[in-house]
């Protein structure tokens, strides 16, 4: 018998527009020292199945079919009698490491927490439980008495693993644990979880969007669609052949890093799960389906090629080819007029051209250009810096970008959390104030703008933030957002207008037709719908550079292949300059023309996009390629760097990166690098470069 066995999994949530039913029949098992990822679009039931197996769900969740532990059932004693093993035989650590703390208490505290509740020591014994407990997830004792806020997003969910293993539990679920974290930290938590469970034979349950992150860290692969698994095995094996439509093009979508390969997103949406679903619930998105399929369920039945598979091609081994019904993946045309081209022209905003003065020197096709810009900002003084009279820290987030960004252009701004990349963004926007140096779009100098001209200019420059969830606003309808921009620049010549700019708006991003997604509010759409509605609401004010803010990090697979093709589509079609920020050296690779690598402040390599990536030049790029999971193999590059983005206001002397540069020599600690060209347009800030 499997340590965790899970037969028949039923979760039907009552709402007040009807039942909504989650999860249907999900059957798993995992055994000890056994990593299982579970993986999917958003909406497939990963989550909600974590939560059933904790006892985590809300009063208007019912549950039903089997679960148990070491043959000991779990769901039958209700919600009181989950108290007596959650926690102790299960575990989990959730989505975001923030939500998860008590932001007024310590960690420390909040670590000893479950062993004290559920008696496992008391006192001097659970201090001591609590620095046993750091010291396995490689934070130093000091950690114990810092509050959440004052660590990083890789130290707080190094902390969330060690609350969640306070117990010694059997089980551990992770639920999305690495999302929004850089590669790097990405890696060590990754490498962390398979450490704790080789090491102490713990039983790992990962739910991720992300696909090549489940295969470099999981034994076994379990494919959730529309509530159900569609397909499960070993990870070797559906590396090898997947089995099920749905696998082939979750694989299609994901980018890898060194595969120039053609990246596709999956056509629709997954079906609503407030309605019953009749045959296949894949049917509607297949490429290979055929009539069986539009009425009848397959079973998750053996292949013979190692996995389960519920679909019919599988059971038939593809003997029913000639009936099949099948629909091509549509691949955006860069080919296709730009929508807003006939607009009227007075309604198109234009660069500024009053009072500004031209830069000299700066090429006509270069719409934006970074000239040794610097943003820096003092930061609040602790205690014992005012005791001592220290004066007050001074945090070099950007300290000297020179950059151009032409006409139709892509360059990805690739680096760790702390790097500096969000703070280009906003110095872009003239969200921050520039400390020395000049930004300059079409040709105009940002800092000698007047009031009047800043306010014009920006119709040229829009910003996509990182959350749709967060950026829209969650009482106005769709129709509201993107008109809302058109009224505040006054642009169009009364309401008839504003909705054809609008409409012309939707229709580029894939909208289409728009009269179907303006009166909707941002809940009542998918993850993938929100973004393009956001990149909308910038497009419809005709920039010609949008600054993109991790605009994909949130999404699933497929759905983050959808937004970046319209992304790729916009600069193909409309010649708009993309400056994208990402932490996703994959995606860079496969959409940007250039990669820009920033460290600490600085851009330490920047070159054409293959070129960076097939032959990074700097240690810090290397290494952080080295940490990006590979969808072809689980082996990890050895190459790896310790510690954390050292503080802004405290940069090393030298090469900023020494202190955490694995081939770094005596001369680093005192020589600050300048840029050596490596090969044709590529650059790299490194002594060993050249």
């Amino acid at each position: 018998m499997s340590l965790l066995e899970v037969r028949g999994l039923e979760v039907f949530f009552d709402l007040p527009a009807g039942e909504l039913h989650t999860v249907q029949g999900v059957d798993l098992s995992l055994n000890p020292g056994e990593r299982l990822g579970i993986v999917g679009e958003s909406g497939s039931g990963k989550t909600t199945t974590i939560l059933a197996l904790m006892g985590l769900l809300p009063p208007t969740a019912s549950v039903a079919g089997e679960v148990r532990l070491s043959g000991r059932d779990l769901l039958g004693g209700g919600e009181r009698g989950c108290d007596e093993w959650r926690w102790r035989e299960i575990a989990t650590v959730f989505q975001g490491a923030m939500n998860a703390f008590n932001p007024v208490r310590t960690v420390g505290w909040q670590i000893a927490e479950p062993v004290q509740v559920h008696g496992t020591a008391a006192g001097t014994e659970a201090k001591a439980r609590t620095r046993e407990l750091l010291a396995l997830v490689g934070l130093p004792p000091a950690i114990e008495q810092a509050y959440p806020h004052e660590l990083s997003g890789g130290m707080r969910q190094r902390a969330a693993i060690a609350m969640a293993l306070a117990c010694q539990p059997k089980v551990l679920l992770a639920d999305e644990p690495t999302t929004a974290l850089d590669v790097v930290v990405q890696d060590g938590i990754l490498k962390l979880l398979t450490g704790l469970s080789d090491e102490l034979g713990l039983a790992l349950v990962f739910v991720t969007h992300d696909l090549a992150a489940a295969m470099a860290t999981c034994t076994r692969i379990a494919v959730m669609y529309a509530g159900r698994v569609v397909e499960e095995g070993p990870v070797s094996d559906i590396r090898r052949i997947p089995a099920h439509p749905y696998t082939r093009q979750l694989f299609a979508a994901t980018p890898d890093l060194l595969d120039s390969r053609t990246v596709t997103f999956i056509q629709g949406s997954p079906p609503r799960l407030d309605r019953p679903i009749v045959g296949c619930p894949f049917a509607p998105r297949c490429d290979d389906r055929f009539d069986r399929c539009d009425r009848e369920l397959p079973a998750l039945n053996a292949t013979g090629t190692g996995v389960r598979s519920a679909c019919h091609l599988s059971a038939t081994q593809g003997s029913t080819d000639s009936g099949r019904a099948g629909r091509a993946i549509v691949t955006i045309s860069a080919v296709a007029p730009p929508a807003l081209a006939n607009l009227p022209a007075a309604e198109i905003p234009r660069p500024v051209t009053a009072a500004l003065p031209v830069v000299p020197g700066v090429a006509s096709d270069s719409l934006l250009t970074f000239a040794d810009v610097f943003v820096s900002f003092p930061r609040r003084r602790s205690a014992g810096d005012i005791v001592r009279r220290r004066p007050r820290p001074v945090v070099r987030a950007v300290d000297g970008i020179s950059l151009k960004l032409a006409q139709g252009e892509m360059v990805a701004l690739v680096g760790e959390s702390g790097s500096g990349k969000s703070s280009i963004a906003n110095a872009i926007v003239g969200n921050v104030k520039l400390t020395r140096g000049d930004i300059v779009i079409a040709g105009f100098r940002v800092a000698e703008m007047n009031r009047q001209a800043r306010r014009r200019s920006r119709r040229q420059v829009q910003l996509v933030y990182q959350d749709p969830y967060e950026s829209l606003d969650p009482r106005k309808r769709v129709k509201a957002i993107i008109d809302e921009p058109l009224r505040a620049n006054r642009i169009g010549r009364g309401r008839v207008e504003r909705q054809q700019l609008a409409a012309a708006a939707l229709r580029e991003v894939g909208l289409d037709p728009p009269e179907l997604f303006v009166d909707r509010f941002p809940h009542e759409l998918s993850g993938g719908q929100r973004q393009r509605v956001a990149i909308a609401a910038a497009l419809v004010m005709n920039p010609m550079i949008i600054v993109a803010d991790e605009p994909v990090s949130m999404l699933d697979v497929s759905i983050r292949a959808e937004v970046l093709q319209v992304l790729d589509r916009l600069r193909h079609n409309m010649s708009v300059a993309v400056l994208m920020i990402t932490h996703d050296l994959s995606t860079a690779a496969h959409y940007a023309d250039r990669v820009a690598v920033m460290y600490l402040g600085r851009i330490v390599e920047l070159g054409q996009a293959r070129d960076v990536v097939r032959s990074p030049r700097h240690p810090y790029t290397r290494a952080l390629i080295a940490a990006v999971p590979n969808l072809a193999s689980s082996e990890h590059s050895t190459m790896l760097i310790s510690g954390e983005v050292p503080d802004g206001s405290a940069i090393p002397p030298g090469c900023r990166f020494h202190p955490r540069c694995p081939v770094a020599l005596s001369e680093c600690s005192h020589h600050d690098p300048d840029f050596v060209t490596v090969g044709p347009g590529h650059l790299a800030a490194c002594v060993l470069a050249s």
